[in-house]
């Protein structure tokens, strides 16, 4: 989310949580996530546990294009050690500027948005927290998960071209930005079997049109059979 739209009552929530926040150590935080979660963050990790569900019964990858701070990738990777702690054929792949927003387009984006959005994240925190996860996992010699970093519109044609054995299982598409969600399409597409599913995270969303739009355009939209979960505000998921 931008926070780019919040309500007086959002304003003053968020205030006061991290006031709550800042009373604590760390450590009180990363053991009691949902003391501090709020429905937003719940409603996702909810989704993404129903997404996940459905895709294990599909060799290959799950790709997430757009991580920010990793928690969604990190859930898919803690429920994956958990539910399949054996499937050397599922990798994990996260690609993301971590830089903030790149590849804007003038037609289909928001003309409020900038580069600096979603900047503030760390890479090394991620990476390392893959790193803690490998010390402790089974089959650990083979590589899990990994982060790509860079513009999406760059990485994913490269990343395609160089990994011959690629099939995907799940796409999560989160830029929110047209450019980056249509060259995902069509580098992934391709490369994944009947019954894969692609994911949204704005779909018919009006404040980011740019990911419904780079749908249309790359596959016939009357032919894809988009769900939604009731419980989230803009997530479609759609099965191959």
């Amino acid at each position: 989310m931008t926070k780019r739209r919040l309500t007086e009552q959002e304003q003053s929530y968020n205030r006061r949580r991290s006031e709550l926040i800042a009373r604590c150590r760390p450590e009180y935080i990363a053991d009691a996530p949902f003391l501090f979660a709020n429905r937003i963050q719940t409603a996702s990790m909810l989704s993404r546990v129903e997404l996940f569900k459905m895709a294990m019964d599909i060799p290959g990858a799950i790709i997430e294009c757009g991580v920010y701070r990793g928690n969604s990738l990190m859930l898919y990777l803690q429920l994956s050690l958990l539910l399949e702690p054996y499937a050397i054929n599922r990798s994990l792949y996260g690609f993301d500027t971590f830089a903030g927003f790149r590849s804007i387009d003038g037609t289909f984006d928001p003309d409020d948005i900038n580069e600096q959005m979603f900047s503030e994240t760390d890479a090394e925190v991620l990476e390392q927290s893959i790193l803690l996860n490998d010390l402790i996992r089974p089959v650990n010699r083979i590589p899990r998960c990994e982060i790509i970093k860079g513009d999406i519109v760059q990485t994913v044609p490269e990343f395609v071209k160089n990994k011959p054995e690629l099939c995907v299982a799940m796409l999560i598409l989160d830029t929110d930005l047209y450019q980056p969600t249509k060259v995902a399409l069509q580098s992934f597409l391709p490369l994944m079997p009947k019954g894969a599913i692609v994911v949204l995270d704005e779909v018919a969303y009006r404040n980011f049109a740019g990911e419904t739009q780079a749908l249309k355009e790359v596959l016939d939209f009357n032919k894809v059979e988009l769900k939604r979960f009731p419980y989230e505000g803009s997530v479609g998921y759609f099965r191959i």
